[in-house]
């Protein structure tokens, strides 16, 4: 089974390639300037060179150190408006807590609690060097490759949205945002859409999509993420589950866990494939999974409405408007943003198979951050 076939793409799912494709070009720019090294692709530094990760890990833990020296957890929480996996980062080479850094396999590891102080390895400090100014840098890029006039569109769009709720949210989707959108409501901020102005792009496509998704997973039973990149893409029949990483765009590994996320809640079953001696097949249960599979189109349009009620209709479409010819159908053959999603040769992305589609939500997870589970 091959990619689906393409078609308009719904605002979340525009939100989410835009968002997705900016992360992998930054990440793999960061990459090619950072000393580093990887599980299964290599090094590319000395030994004890800091272990690579997503830009996600900057907005949630490097900025906030790098801008303001030691600091607590709880500083740190409140600054970035989010949490981040402070163990990994440690493990990592990046921090210290409580000015323990990496220890041996056996060593006791410091358990970070809110007053535990953090603060930036030397290579943490010089890898939030590399990632300060790639943000910027892949802002140029798109203007370049899709003009100041179409970004400018966008970014104009996704601020007047912004601005018309008084709330202040993380700048990048946290992680676990996969499994529940992983901040709880956001508290009122002093000015209504003061800090929208100076967002970067980045940072206006992940707080709205994220409000989206708020928005979306209120008293829902499953969040956004697992709707649209695992049970909109299911049925009864069964799909073989080697063929959900590029029925998705997402990872094996992050199909993995959505998948039992899935079986948990009784939403699907996995089974061998009829007929065949080798693989697996994962199908809609017919009570849960077939309800959710028809439940989510429905939420997802009464959050359509919503929006456009609270937004305007005008708004609302303008935004899927300005979206549209950056973003096209998310797939390598139909959008411009596959231009700039070409890794270097010697990066880790070289080495894996080429994803054929954008996933329809991010799936950040806990190592590293990478926005497509990776």
């Amino acid at each position: 089974m091959g990619v689906p076939m393409a078609g308009p793409l719904i605002l979340p799912a525009q939100l989410s390639a835009a968002m997705v494709a900016f992360t992998i070009e930054a990440d793999n720019e960061a990459e090619r300037r950072l000393a580093h090294t990887t599980t299964s692709f290599g090094a590319a530094g000395p030994r004890g060179s800091v272990w690579l990760t997503s830009l996600a890990m900057w907005f949630n833990c490097l900025r906030g150190l790098s801008d303001g020296g030691p600091q607590t957890v709880a500083e740190l929480e409140r600054r970035a408006r989010m949490g981040t996996n402070l163990d990994g980062m440690r493990r990592w080479g990046y921090v210290t807590i409580d000015s323990v850094g990496r220890v041996r396999r056996g060593d006791p590891r410091p358990r970070a609690k809110a007053g535990s102080v953090l603060e930036l390895t030397e290579r943490g400090r010089v890898a939030a060097g590399v990632w300060r100014s790639v943000p910027d840098e892949i802002d140029g890029h798109w203007q370049q490759r899709f003009g100041a006039a179409a970004l400018d569109r966008v970014r104009d769009a996704l601020r007047e949205l912004l601005r018309r709720d008084d709330v202040v949210l993380p700048d990048f989707m946290p992680i676990g945002s996969a499994w529940g959108v992983g901040v709880d409501d956001p508290a009122p901020g002093d000015t209504p859409g003061a800090d929208v102005a100076g967002l970067a792009l980045i940072s206006l496509l992940s707080r709205a999509l994220l409000w989206f998704a708020l928005d979306y997973e209120r008293d829902a039973k499953l969040s956004l993420a697992t709707q649209l990149n695992g049970v909109r893409v299911l049925d009864r029949d069964g799909v073989p589950l080697r063929d959900l990483p590029g029925l998705t765009g997402v990872s094996k590994e992050a199909v993995a866990m959505l998948v039992k996320q899935l079986e948990r809640v009784g939403c699907v079953e996995v089974r061998p494939i009829p007929g065949s001696s080798r693989g697996k097949q994962v199908r809609l249960t017919g009570d849960h999974g077939v309800r959710a599979k028809a439940a989510g189109p429905r939420r997802l349009q009464s959050t359509l409405v919503r929006w456009r009620e609270r937004y305007g209709d005008e708004l609302v479409s303008e935004l899927g408007a300005a979206l549209e010819p950056i973003v096209g159908d998310g797939t390598r053959a139909g959008s411009p943003l596959f231009a700039g999603l070409e890794p270097y040769p010697d990066g880790w992305r070289a080495q894996v198979p080429a994803p054929e589609l954008l996933p329809w939500f991010p799936m950040v997870l806990h190592r590293g951050g990478y926005p497509d589970g990776s």
